[in-house]
């Protein structure tokens, strides 16, 4: 059986932000696969509504303000430009990386201050050594995120000394058809190549985030639940381990440590979550091979 001369990238990343980069990696002559394992959805609590509305329009009570993604920028621009047409002055605005920055500016909104790493990082935590975040005592700053997000960065904030509130926008979801795609991908990691091909795909999973890395790992938890038998149980956890032995793109450090103490065991660590950084990565892993 002949092996596929580059590997198929498994595209994770909700379904509209994967197109573009889809192409780019066809351009390249990579094979691209769908598999969305993040889908993003406005808040729809009646509760969690008013808690946007309200930090809204105390918008201009706020010294400073953080967008931690591109999704914060397209929900929070949304609600502020139904309330403030036109901004307060005296904001200073930061962004967590390059590409939350851009979106910002797109709405005509310059960022303060955006720090990156010596190896290109721009995370949260990259942020935080942002020269106009370490001296924020008294400081009232608004967090735009989505549900539940990491809570390291107001942590560090309110320890400087900042009064920090969250302003947060929408949900983060398991698409449903989700599961069943899954399966098809473990299918085809056990030995099946395309019909009448005689050539075995190779895969590279990219995860953009660990939100991804998450969901794939509650989705294959529960892809045994419904299995009664040895033989089908074997097969399953058979299949769980080939999936391990994939590849893993991932966009840090810390969600490259994560994914190795869940079991992955090849892991290509980009210095961001950037279109560019992943694909310089992925182009890095192939070259070498």
């Amino acid at each position: 059986m002949l092996l596929a001369s580059k590997p198929c990238v498994v595209i994770t990343r909700p379904q509209a932000q994967a197109e573009t980069w889809a192409a780019d990696l066809q351009t390249l002559g990579f094979a691209c696969r769908r598999l969305p394992l993040l889908e993003l959805r406005a808040v729809q609590d009646e509760a969690q509504q008013r808690a946007i509305k309200n930090k809204i329009l105390d918008f201009d009570l706020y010294q400073k303000v953080i967008f931690v993604s591109q999704n914060a920028v397209d929900y929070g621009m949304a609600w502020l430009e139904d309330y403030w047409p036109q901004l307060p002055i005296g904001i200073d605005y930061f962004a967590v990386g390059a590409t939350t920055a851009k979106k910002l500016a797109n709405h005509g909104i310059a960022v303060t201050d955006l720090a990156i790493s010596e190896s290109g990082g721009m995370t949260s935590e990259d942020l935080l050594c942002a020269p106009q975040l370490q001296d924020v005592q008294g400081d009232k700053i608004l967090i735009f995120r989505g549900l539940g997000g990491r809570g390291h960065l107001a942590e560090t904030l309110r320890e400087r000394g900042a009064w920090v509130d969250y302003c947060e926008l929408y949900e983060r979801l398991i698409p449903s058809e989700a599961q069943g795609q899954l399966q098809q991908l473990l299918a085809e990691v056990i030995g099946n190549e395309p019909a009448g091909t005689g050539v075995k795909e190779r895969f590279i999973l990219a995860l953009h985030s660990g939100e991804s890395l998450q969901n794939l790992l509650r989705l294959t938890a529960n892809l045994g639940e419904n299995l009664h038998s040895p033989a089908q149980k074997t097969a399953q956890a058979n299949a769980l381990a080939q999936l391990q032995t994939l590849p893993l793109l991932v966009p840090s450090a810390r969600v490259a440590e994560t994914a190795r103490t869940a079991g992955f065991k090849h892991l290509i660590t980009a210095e961001n979550a950037t279109d560019h950084a992943m694909t310089a990565a992925l182009l890095n892993y192939t070259g070498n091979q």
